[in-house]
């Protein structure tokens, strides 16, 4: 197994913080890491994802995931990939903290093929890291 973690804070309450968050439509405008999520946000509903690869060379990956958390204003995650072999459970969870927001964004990684592919999930620390300032940004913002 194989976690990225990472954190930011956010200078919003968490309601606000999950709005943009959720707002899958806009994702295209302001997300450097998810260019694309479609589906509705129910636990068990599948959604169609396009993932910009990290280093900003223009690719994007199209995978599926199943929405397995769901709690407005506090978590969401999915999971997908290939039980096994490769797996992820990618999430947010949103705590108060002060006067705004403690923003975990991470993946569980899991399956035979994690070690080998350990180097490539290391290095997405960046682009988790990159979707949480804009994350961040786009709340300031008042989006």
């Amino acid at each position: 197994m194989y976690s990225l973690r990472t954190e930011a804070w956010v200078d919003a309450p968490p309601e606000a913080v999950w709005r943009v968050l959720t707002d899958f439509a806009t994702y295209p405008v302001w997300n450097p890491l998810l260019a694309e999520v479609a589906g509705v946000l129910r636990v068990g509903a599948r959604l169609a994802i396009k993932v910009r690869a990290p280093g900003g060379q223009g690719r994007v990956v199209g995978i599926t995931g199943r929405v397995d958390r769901l709690e407005p204003s506090r978590e969401v995650s999915w999971t997908g990939g290939v039980r096994g072999l490769l797996h992820g459970r990618h999430y947010w969870t949103l705590a108060p903290e002060g006067a705004g927001t403690r923003l975990v964004h991470g993946e569980d990684f899991t399956g035979v093929l994690v070690w080998g592919a350990k180097r490539m999930l290391v290095g997405l620390r960046p682009a988790y890291e990159a979707m949480n300032q804009a994350l961040v940004e786009r709340v300031r913002a008042g989006a």
